[in-house]
């Protein structure tokens, strides 16, 4: 059995846990050779290959070393903490006030929001991670209203992936039976189906890849990230 590693996104903090045969079938690289690059970045992905116990404070040194030109960092009022545009979290310290440290929000899962904990005007204050986002990019969260992520994906936290919906409307639609579709993986030389996939998000998930990327491959029956793709037709499940 693969030895478990973690996949770690500095532009998103998102953590991942995969092994070198599944990532040998995304990339197109040997085991062997990604043995080699554990505790590097692959490209490809713009993900490190970690070992599984990698420490946070590694975590909060690659978050730092990745440099996004287009990341806008703004101050949260009543605190030493920023956010950023992509969703990323510093704080300046006490002691040294010309250098901050990187933060990591609670790990969350798809189906739970991300978690900071702040200090502000001196008390330890709780949020989801994307609300300051919204609210220092965009502005307030209108009454009755709730901020959702756009492409369902609560580790992504980029302001461009932030909306807001009124919670009624979102209560509904999570109650509200989900449109499915069934996905093939496809062997790119024999065309051998390696995998199947209720959904195009679960087939993206677990190809570190999005949805447009998979179904456009499957509409023009060409090769995509190493496979060939099908996408049967849609049908209801709850």
């Amino acid at each position: 059995m693969s030895k478990s590693l973690l996949l770690f996104d500095p532009m998103t903090g998102e953590r991942k846990f995969t092994d070198l045969q599944m990532l040998s079938g995304i990339t197109g690289r040997t085991v062997g050779s990604l043995r080699t690059s554990i505790g590097r970045k692959i490209k490809l992905l713009n993900c490190y290959l970690l070992p599984i116990d990698t420490p946070l404070s590694k975590l909060r040194e690659l978050l730092a070393k990745e440099v996004i030109l287009d990341e806008v960092w703004r101050d949260i009022p009543g605190s030493r903490w920023q956010v950023s545009s992509y969703g990323r979290y510093r704080s300046w310290l006490r002691v040294q006030s010309n250098r901050c440290v990187y933060r990591l929000p609670y790990h969350g899962t798809k189906c739970t929001s991300q978690t900071m904990a702040i200090q502000i005007n001196g008390k330890r204050t709780e949020c989801r991670a994307h609300e300051w986002v919204y609210k220092l990019f965009v502005g307030e969260i209108p009454k009755g209203y709730v901020v959702y992520h756009k492409d369902g994906n609560k580790s992504n936290n980029r302001v461009e992936n932030l909306d807001v919906i009124k919670r009624s409307k979102l209560m509904q639609r999570q109650c509200t039976p989900v449109r499915a579709v069934e996905v093939q993986q496809l062997d790119l030389d024999t065309g051998e189906v390696i995998a199947e996939y209720s959904t195009l998000s679960a087939a993206a998930r677990a190809n570190y890849t999005d949805c447009k990327t998979i179904r456009d491959a499957a509409k023009r029956d060409k090769a995509s990230i190493g496979f060939r793709w099908n996408v049967e037709k849609e049908k209801s499940i709850i």
